[in-house]
């Protein structure tokens, strides 16, 4: 299929639009944690909490990269306050590759899409391929250190300065001041241009491959599919859930498993912006050597588990919808004006991308203020009190704390504050999967909309609710397992049976020229699957 160029661009700016907004809440929380890594962790406790120099850099970095809401964007931030914290470049990389990979929602999502096993193989797979880079970088470092190191003043250029405030950092309402402005400033710096960068992954594939063109490109039988998925998964940018829904697909439809473990490690894992950030502070020669060092191992490792995590009793479905999310979003039929751009980005946008949007923006508003004042952390400590300091507590004539007012040690607020964000992912855990009963109540919602459209020929309306019911039917497992610690065999073959009825009534509708009697045929199925899929959940409630 030809594509005009209006329809490259176009379609791209699409993709981009829809990657800012999935990203913009894993931004914020990157931004956040780089703030605290900078004025409460401080160079020596960031350094600890990744290791050190010690053997277990590389595992630790994995798993703290497995315990933050991150994505390969909201990432980049941080690796700013772990280089300027002289962290080991191998604990970097760990870092960098298995932060946006898993969380602690996509791994409880991940568990339903696909035999729990493979899952846990798959998280193993990625300590194998961070642990073995971490490692030929470390040892690359150590025998030849690149020159520019530090050189040429980049952390001025890029507004990240090398002073070290662990050794005299501020106190008090001055450093929260001065976490909000950093957090603020960071908004309209660097991370921004390199965000772009990332997302121009996108723009590039759009243009690359038109509409559908990945629908049969990754079959279980074809030899070529891990190597097909490595050209795709190197520009994508993928957040951690986008990757694990996509995975869920691939094995539903008995895709190649190779090829589901390259798109999760490279497409979630990393981003243009990832080796850019490498190849800055590195050197291009480094950075390229760790790029081609990944693509091996990833390669080498998805070869390795292809044939074996094949699904057993899953026939081929000869095609796939999981990856139109990374073709041109328009087909040839679709008209190009700004109603058809608004329309396809509103349907990849959820609430809580709209709401980390609008914050986004008015902080990046507050940034470009600071920005023009001229307020940043040279400003604060230059005009700092000597009592706003830490050294000011230790001098002879300071004034003895009483009460609540006790000087917390830095290193002890920061942990506190990461622990905080691992507690919020926890609850998140809880308000995204909700009760069973609370499942139930929007799956008899999104079902009578579904259902209905589907009858009455309203194909649009049908199509726009059936990812939503299929979106609830995982989150009901996933909510099953929290509360209960178990989801039975019986439910879990029901929810694949419901699932794929819904995929037959998806390929109904998108049936040229429709065939009502069909569609209503594959409704009535689709209802008594239903009654058994939700008995079964309802006895356990």
């Amino acid at each position: 299929m030809n594509q005009s160029i209006s329809m490259m661009l176009v379609g791209g700016l699409i993709r981009v639009m829809q990657g800012f907004a999935q990203a913009a809440p894993t931004l914020l929380v990157g931004l956040l944690i780089a703030s605290i890594f900078r004025y409460y962790l401080g160079t020596q406790g960031t350094r600890r909490l990744f290791g050190g120099n010690r053997w277990r850099s590389l595992p630790q970095s994995w798993l703290i990269g497995m315990l933050l809401p991150v994505c390969s964007i909201g990432v980049l931030p941080i690796l700013f306050e772990m280089r300027r914290a002289k962290v080991k470049p191998g604990a970097m990389s760990a870092f960098a590759l298995s932060a946006p990979l898993f969380n602690p929602l996509s791994l409880l999502y991940g568990l339903t899409l696909s035999r729990p096993l493979v899952i846990i193989l798959f998280a193993l797979g990625s300590l194998i391929v961070v642990t073995a880079l971490g490692a030929l970088w470390d040892t690359a470092w150590r025998r030849f250190p690149p020159r520019m190191e530090g050189h040429r003043g980049d952390d001025v250029l890029d507004g990240h300065s090398e002073a070290d405030p662990s050794t005299d950092h501020l106190i008090g309402l001055r450093r929260v001041f001065a976490t909000i402005v950093h957090f603020a400033r960071e908004t309209t710096g660097v991370t921004i241009l390199l965000t772009l960068v990332a997302l121009s992954g996108l723009a590039v594939l759009a243009a690359v491959l038109p509409y559908g063109a990945m629908q049969n490109a990754v079959e279980q039988d074809d030899w070529w599919a891990p190597l097909k998925m490595l050209f795709v998964a190197v520009p994508v940018y993928a957040t951690p859930m986008l990757a694990m829904s996509q995975l869920g697909m691939m094995f539903q439809h008995a895709n190649s498993p190779g090829a589901s473990f390259t798109l999760l490690t490279l497409g979630a894992g990393m981003n243009l912006a990832t080796p850019l950030w490498f190849a800055r502070y590195y050197g291009w020669k480094t950075a390229s050597t760790w790029m081609a060092s990944l693509l091996v191992i990833v390669l080498g490792l998805s070869y390795a588990i292809n044939k074996p995590l094949v699904p057993p009793g899953v026939e081929p479905a000869g095609h796939t919808h999981a990856f139109d999310i990374y073709a041109n979003p328009l087909s040839t039929h679709q008209p190009i004006n700004f109603e058809t751009i608004g329309d396809l980005v509103a349907k990849e946008t959820d609430i809580s991308m709209i709401a980390s949007l609008i914050v986004l923006a008015i902080v990046a508003v507050l940034g470009l203020v600071l920005r023009v004042l001229k307020v940043d952390e040279a400003s604060l400590v230059a005009g700092a009190q000597p009592g706003s300091f830490a050294s000011s507590m230790q001098t002879e004539d300071a004034l003895p704390r009483r009460g609540l007012d006790v000087i917390v040690p830095p290193g002890v607020i920061g942990a506190a504050a990461l622990a905080g964000l691992v507690a919020l992912s926890i609850v998140a855990c809880y308000a995204y999967y909700p009760s069973p009963r609370e499942c139930l109540e929007e799956i008899s919602i999104a079902r009578a909309e579904c259902l209905t459209a589907a009858n009455s020929g309203q194909t649009e309306h049908a199509l726009y609710w059936l990812p939503v019911w299929e979106d609830w039917s995982r989150r009901l497992e996933v909510g099953t397992f929290l509360r209960t610690g178990v989801v039975r065999p019986y439910q879990r073959m029901q929810g694949y049976l419901i699932r794929k009825k819904l995929e037959l009534l998806e390929h109904e509708l998108e049936h040229d020229p429709p065939e009502p009697e069909e569609t209503q045929q594959v409704v009535r199925d689709i209802l008594g699957t239903n009654a058994r899929w939700v008995e079964s959940f309802r006895q356990t409630r």
